[in-house]
């Protein structure tokens, strides 16, 4: 018996133990009192002693035993007493109960997830509908200024109901996971020209700056790109201003083992004290008081997405000159 154990032991038992050796003193202390008394005391001392130490040795064996088993988290153990039947039936209602109204909780969750999933999808359909009509006006009437701010809107409608679904994805993210060498220059490409009018509207310059026609690295292409779109978002986003054009560069750098891609914009930068804390979902700073539609999500997900990829993202900015995001791959397994 553990020394550990051994103390709780004695703990619980010693009002047992205090009352019989106060009972074993009682009958000496008559014995020896009584004066007509001429009775040999010692060899009934001695039976009451052993029965105690052999009472205290069985009781002792079965409570180092279902502590043990407390204590190790064993899901079975034997009972011995009435007293552990009447608590162990008591700890496995309440666990009963408590997976019942888990398993409430997982289906009420489940269903929540379920319609807003749906929901989101539903309002996917009327975005489309308009970026078609503005499509379509601007064939029949010329390039306006106010359909280019009714895309630049659409199209900002479009990535929060993007951001969403990417939320409520990430609960089975493993359930959607395809692991392989993907080309990361192919999906730069693909990312920069569906943003294409995000560019020109803000007058932001995409430039792919690598040695190679191709990078191939280790990773889920469809949430890769799912992070990468934010980035390259909030490097529009934030890039955007009266200052003429600003560059945003995509400098890919592939090693034997690893491959480097950093996303470089001239936009605002972030100030050092909220830089620590711009992966914290919700957290905006002092950018997100002066552009009202930053909402704290994209790079909180972005985190998340590349930690799940193992993938090591992180951030440099500075204030006026602009910000670096990078992203380390594995070229191999």
């Amino acid at each position: 018996m553990s020394k550990r154990i051994l103390k709780r032991f004695l703990k619980d038992r010693g009002l047992l133990i205090s009352f019989y050796l106060f009972n074993m003193g009682s009958v000496i202390s008559f014995f020896h009192l009584s004066e007509s008394a001429n009775t040999e005391i010692l060899y009934p001392l001695s039976i009451g002693f052993f029965l105690l130490l052999v009472y205290l040795l069985i009781d002792g064996y079965c409570y180092y035993q279902v502590n043990r088993a407390i204590e190790y988290q064993q899901a079975e153990f034997n009972i011995y007493t009435e007293e552990q039947r009447a608590f162990y039936k008591w700890i496995k209602k309440l666990s009963h109960e408590h997976s019942r109204v888990k398993n409430e909780q997982n289906e009420k969750n489940k269903e929540r997830l379920y319609f807003l999933s749906h929901w989101m999808h539903h309002l996917k359909t009327p975005v489309s509908v308009m970026d078609l009509i503005i499509q379509n006006e601007k064939k029949l009437q010329g390039e306006r200024e106010v359909f280019q701010k009714l895309h630049h809107e659409n199209k900002r409608l479009h990535s929060a109901i993007e951001q969403g679904l990417t939320m409520i994805r990430m609960d089975s993210f493993e359930n959607d996971l395809d692991i392989k060498s993907t080309d990361l220059l192919s999906s730069l490409r693909k990312l920069i020209n569906n943003r294409k009018s995000e560019f020109i509207y803000q007058s932001a310059f995409p430039v792919l700056d690598s040695k190679k026609e191709a990078a191939f690295i280790i990773t889920d292409q469809k949430w890769n790109e799912a992070m990468l779109d934010q980035i390259i978002s909030n490097a529009i986003k934030y890039s955007g201003g009266e200052e003429g054009s600003k560059k945003i560069i995509f400098y890919v750098k592939q090693e034997e083992e690893v491959t480097l891609l950093s996303i470089k914009d001239e936009g605002v930068g972030i100030p050092p004290y909220d830089l620590e804390r711009v992966f914290e979902a919700f957290f905006t700073g002092e950018n997100g008081r002066e552009y009202q539609n930053s909402s704290g999500i994209g790079l909180y997900l972005c985190k998340r997405i590349a930690d799940r990829l193992n993938h090591r993202l992180t951030i440099e900015s500075e204030v006026s000159k602009g910000t670096t995001v990078t992203i380390r791959y594995l070229t191999k397994v």
